[in-house]
């Protein structure tokens, strides 16, 4: 599906890449992409006004406030800036018609119920399909519609990202689990959900990205816009205050060559600093950007996950009262690597080394490689 967000297309290239790699002839659905409206969704402003008061305690209303004027601001940003999202919108449009094999035919969430589908298994997968803050449409990711065919239904890397499934939903969840054939996850704490509330087994697999080895994401899909001096990058999702401070000191560690580049989710002007922000950025040019930084700093699950596999030092910024850190806490756990956290709760901290032991964590991916891979082969027998 076409979607202008990094880990979601990268994923969705990853998918098709290794099951056609794997000798199998699979395509991407060019499927309708509907995501809740989260910053007025209910389902993510209570859990996310709880959490603050948990975390801040007293000083929770100015957090609030706080992420409520973000919210605000992010709106006006969006259409002061049109016309420069529609140009980086056309970056991941490129992307999609160009580097993912993908379905003749375009589905919306209902069509997908009538239309006459050729496919003789369909797999869902992966990223954060299966949460329920993020869509309505929870049965066409379970691949409800597929009943009518009596094809298998198979989920690889699904993500759920949430620490437990309310009471309201745990009935359709349960109903939902039982109707897939194999369920393959990407969070150990997914696995637990399902076998928490229905009768299937979950496996846990990596995320399709992972499966590609950094040279097949330098041959086939990398812009290497930036191959000259150092730099540390920042790609962050939440926007943290912290997270460029962060990134200027590891600078200034590694070097006074060192530069701080920023990937830009929105368009809203900066001040003038020593950081370098780039804003249409599309998927090849932030995989090439990630592959030739010499430290990543991040808040994002992809972002570390490319970071792992192109053996980039990094730290991963979690923010404490998220509902959300499943997804990065779980790779990071795979391959003991939950050293490289900062929790951005105000104490700004620092890494304690720069360096990461990827002579370790190296033969872990591979291993999980071939456990991943030996789950694709057994759920299409």
């Amino acid at each position: 599906m076409k979607c202008d967000n990094y880990g979601a297309e990268l994923q969705a290239y990853a998918m098709q890449y290794v099951y056609n790699k794997l000798g199998y002839d699979a395509e991407v659905l060019d499927l309708e992409k509907q995501n809740k409206e989260l910053s007025s969704s209910l389902s993510t402003i209570i859990p996310a006004i709880v959490n603050r008061f948990k975390t801040y305690g007293i000083k929770a209303p100015y957090k609030i406030l706080q992420l409520v004027w973000d919210v605000i601001q992010r709106k006006k940003a969006k259409k002061q800036f049109a016309v420069d999202i529609q140009k980086k919108h056309e970056l991941f449009t490129r992307f999609f018609d160009e580097k993912i094999k993908h379905s003749p035919i375009y589905y919306t969430l209902k069509s997908v119920y009538v239309e006459d589908m050729p496919y003789d298994v369909y797999v869902a997968g992966s990223d954060q399909i299966w949460n329920y803050m993020h869509t309505d449409f929870l049965d066409v990711y379970f691949l409800e519609f597929a009943d009518r065919f009596k094809a298998k239904k198979i989920a690889y890397a699904a993500s759920l990202s949430i620490p437990d499934i309310p009471v309201r939903l745990q009935a359709d969840y349960q109903k939902y689990f039982e109707n897939m054939d194999y369920i393959g996850v990407r969070e150990l704490n997914a696995k637990d959900i399902v076998e928490k509330y229905s009768d299937k087994k979950a496996t846990v697999v990596l995320d399709p990205t992972l499966l590609i080895h950094k040279e097949e994401w330098r041959e086939h899909v990398a812009n290497e816009i930036m191959k000259g001096p150092k730099y540390v990058l920042i790609y962050t999702l939440s926007g943290s205050k912290y997270i460029r401070n962060l990134a200027k000191s590891i600078a200034k560690r590694i070097g006074d060559d060192c530069q701080v580049i920023n990937i830009k989710s929105d368009f809203r002007p900066e001040k003038k600093d020593w950081i370098k922000h780039l804003y249409q950025v599309g998927p090849k040019e932030w995989v090439g950007l990630i592959m030739n930084a010499a430290y990543m700093v991040t808040d994002s699950f992809h972002g570390t996950a490319f970071s792992i596999n192109f053996n980039i030092p990094f730290t991963t910024l979690l923010n404490p009262s998220s509902n959300m850190n499943s997804r990065a806490l779980s790779i990071l756990e795979i391959t003991g690597l939950k050293d490289r956290i900062i929790y951005d709760d105000g104490s700004n901290q620092l890494p304690k080394t720069l360096t990461v032991d990827y002579n370790r964590v190296n033969p872990i991916v591979d291993d999980w490689r071939k456990k991943s891979e030996n789950y694709i082969r057994e759920s299409l027998k």
